[in-house]
């Protein structure tokens, strides 16, 4: 079912070399930093492998969010001797700023174990525009923590991909589109605040796109539950209310999206559109075959009547989707067995309703449907909970001793950054599907 779901890409980032030899005072300092360097090398690597195991990434990601969190959560009292202030002049500063196109450090403003390394990198509705430049780790550690949760949303991409899905790997798919959720609301929550600069609009950090990406992962999740359900012929009633919810779901995600700059968000929002019609749709559908079961034929009429409407509609935005440009790779949902196969379902039912109609019941169809509730009490989801790993017991007070940021740094002419670095892409997935699954998760 890869091809019924839009992904943005992944965030590519440079090479972090995490060069300290003109601060560090110790062994032990640079001991720790080396490991962060091959933590964050790891975990960068871990994100081409889609079909490794949750476990190793939930591994791997700890080491880097345990050691990353050393460089801006320092103890009180040794932040002071880290400290250096730039002192260059306004002549230098403007040269290098012509040179660069960046702009740089303000004269005066304090270098920090937080502030000393410059981190790059993109984001994903970013088409065409530069990466994004901070001299800030939570910088690095919140852009780091939306990649794992896409990288989650990739993995079970992959997952649904395979020729048979068995029930640990639907149960699999499910975990991880609630876990992408939950992270996704930690840094939300938790971390995006503590920037030293206000997240840019449509960048992975404004709080509407990562309030998008939660609601969309839990519509995605409830997307399993409804194959789940329609797998295990349960009632038409409980898979008619799961996906009227469901549609509302993409409803929310879309409408986070609604005052962000089209131009950017528009590719995205078009897919959240159908995807809230589809399942309107196919709420409707089973609730008119649910009617039809009980002798409401009218009734049955009208439901499937507004579901064949709601489908056409949700055929034209498939086409305005793959007509729009912007981030993540263009699908054909329209043409996947999956839709075309919900379509015949769909036909079928309604021209049951009012064969049996017609030679039976005869009753008349209201004009207008009317206002019919019908919520799911089961099967809703909601993120797993997730915090970030704690601080790693490597940073000890000796270890924050054991270097000293004012060293060659006020001094101009000996201090000279690191050179910037290229962004290489992340390689995407490559997901093929070799047949209709019937799992409806990317």
């Amino acid at each position: 079912m890869a091809h019924w779901f839009h992904r943005n890409p992944f965030k590519a980032t440079a090479v972090q070399n995490f060069d300290v030899r003109k601060i560090a005072m110790k062994n032990d300092f640079s001991k720790v930093i080396s490991d962060l360097r091959t933590a964050r090398t790891n975990l960068l690597a871990l994100f081409n492998d889609p079909l490794a195991s949750p476990e190793k990434m939930d591994t791997i990601s700890t080491e880097y969010f345990a050691l990353v969190q050393g460089l801006f959560e320092v103890p009180e009292g040794l932040e002071g001797k880290n400290t250096a202030e730039t002192s260059q002049s306004t002549e230098e500063s403007s040269s290098k700023k012509e040179e660069s196109g960046k702009e740089d450090k303000p004269v005066g403003a304090k270098i920090t174990l937080k502030t000393f390394f410059k981190f790059k990198w993109t984001q994903t509705l970013f088409v065409g525009k530069p990466p994004l430049v901070e001299d800030d780790a939570e910088f690095d550690f919140i852009n780091m923590g939306v990649n794992i949760a896409l990288w989650y949303t990739k993995h079970a991409a992959k997952l649904s991909a395979q020729a048979e899905i068995k029930m640990e790997d639907a149960k699999e798919i499910h975990s991880c589109m609630k876990k992408a959720a939950g992270i996704f609301k930690e840094f939300r929550d938790n971390h995006v605040g503590k920037l030293s600069n206000p997240p840019e609009k449509c960048s992975d950090m404004d709080s509407s796109v990562l309030d998008c990406y939660i609601m969309c992962c839990q519509a995605e999740a409830q997307e399993v539950t409804i194959a789940r359900a329609v797998e295990m012929k349960h009632k038409a009633s409980l898979i008619a209310g799961l996906a009227n919810e469901t549609s509302k779901y993409f409803q929310m995600a879309d409408d986070h999206l609604k005052s962000l700059d089209q131009g950017i968000v528009g590719k995205w929002r078009k897919y959240l559109q159908l995807k809230q019609s589809f399942y309107k749709s196919y709420a409707l559908c089973y609730h008119g075959g649910a009617l039809l079961a009980e002798e409401k034929c009218g009734l049955s009429i009208r439901c499937l009547q507004d579901s064949t409407d709601m489908f056409a509609k949700t055929t034209a935005l498939c086409k305005e989707y793959m007509a729009t440009k912007g981030a993540g790779s263009t699908i054909r949902p329209q043409e996947h067995e999956f839709y075309r196969n919900f379509e015949k379902d769909l036909n079928r039912k309604f021209e049951k309703s009012k064969s049996e109609n017609g030679f039976i019941y005869h009753q008349k169809v209201p004009p207008v449907a009317p206002n019919i509730d019908f919520q799911a009490t089961h099967g809703l989801v909601d993120p797993t909970p997730y915090s970030v790993p704690e601080k790693s017991s490597a940073w000890t007070s000796g270890v924050y001793a054991g270097f000293n940021v004012s060293k060659n740094v006020q001094n101009d002419k000996k201090f000279k950054p690191e050179k910037e670095q290229d962004v290489k892409p992340i390689k995407e997935p490559d997901i093929k599907v070799t047949k209709d699954n019937g799992c409806v998760i990317s």
